[in-house]
């Protein structure tokens, strides 16, 4: 996988979270009920869509680290700054496993059913040395949304709202976007609202 493909994949992973940026404030209960969560993403992972354009990985893990707005801003900016570390010599599994291990050290006590949990989950979805293919995808994507599924069993605050993690689903809705896109397989993406009815 070279950089511009990873640039690029990393763009139409951003552009289908802010597409769904409303829903995601709209079922957001957790930590705090305050709507905002899918406004935060889009602003604190903005810098992804320039990730191509620097060279310089540190000064986009700054990037990302300023422009890190509430909890799920602050857990995916370190999730991101972790991961574009070197996925390109290392593969995007150990990237995923760097990220998710950053991302927990952003809260002071991180619960399972949030974005945390899809994040621990990556890592052992993604090969070594590849992104997924347009046959694997579809297996990747579906083990991660029956993560996001799963949030509310473990986090009661969730089933008490009767929704899942407005985190995970947006990070979701980001993977989807960047997996699709690395495999060509942008076609294929439906609305969220009917992969999680």
């Amino acid at each position: 996988m070279t950089p511009p493909a990873l640039h690029a994949a990393l763009t139409a992973g951003v552009e289908r979270l802010a597409a769904w940026a409303d829903l995601l404030d709209a079922i957001n209960v957790y930590p705090v009920a305050d709507g905002d969560t899918g406004r935060n993403l889009v602003v604190s992972l903005a810098p992804l869509r320039r990730a191509g354009a620097e060279d310089d990985r540190g000064r986009l893990a700054a990037a990302l680290l300023l422009a890190a707005r509430g909890n799920s801003g602050n857990i995916a900016g370190r999730f991101f700054a972790a991961f574009l570390e070197d996925p390109h010599r290392q593969g995007l599994s150990a990237a995923a496993a760097r990220g998710a291990a950053a991302a927990r050290q952003a809260v002071r006590r991180p619960q399972p059913g949030t974005m945390l949990t899809l994040f621990d989950a990556l890592p052992g979805l993604l090969e070594d040395r590849a992104p997924p293919g347009p046959d694997a995808v579809e297996g990747v994507l579906a083990k991660l949304a029956a993560t996001v599924r799963g949030g509310p069993e473990l986090l009661p605050r969730l089933a008490r709202a009767g929704v899942v993690d407005a985190g995970a689903l947006g990070m979701y809705a980001l993977f989807e976007g960047l997996f699709r896109h690395l495999a060509g397989r942008m076609e294929g993406c439906r609305p969220l609202t009917e992969t999680f009815a």
